[in-house]
């Protein structure tokens, strides 16, 4: 899943890998709902182009399209990856 959209966004140049990482490793504020308890993040190095997506439950396809959306467009917003991984997959 991850090759196949790193072609449609352009990202072949990158080696990007994914990491399970424990959820009790990461804290969550007060008033945070039970469902919405978990960790997707990709943290990218623009310099060797390598990047890696951790999680804490099993990816998606929107998972992997969003975080590789960060990659491919590090300035955008966060309703701008949003939206634009709602369009992808439609």
């Amino acid at each position: 899943m991850i090759e196949k959209w790193k072609t449609i966004l352009a990202l072949e140049e990158w080696t990007i890998t994914t990491e399970a990482i424990e959820r009790k490793s990461v804290t969550y504020e007060g008033g945070v709902p039970a469902w919405e308890r978990y960790f997707i993040g990709v943290e990218p190095n623009h310099d060797t182009k390598t990047a890696v997506i951790y999680h804490d439950r099993d990816l998606t396809e929107e998972d992997v399209v969003h975080e590789l959306l960060h990659v491919a467009h590090p300035n955008w917003s966060e309703w701008q990856v949003n939206t634009v991984t709602k369009l992808l997959l439609e």
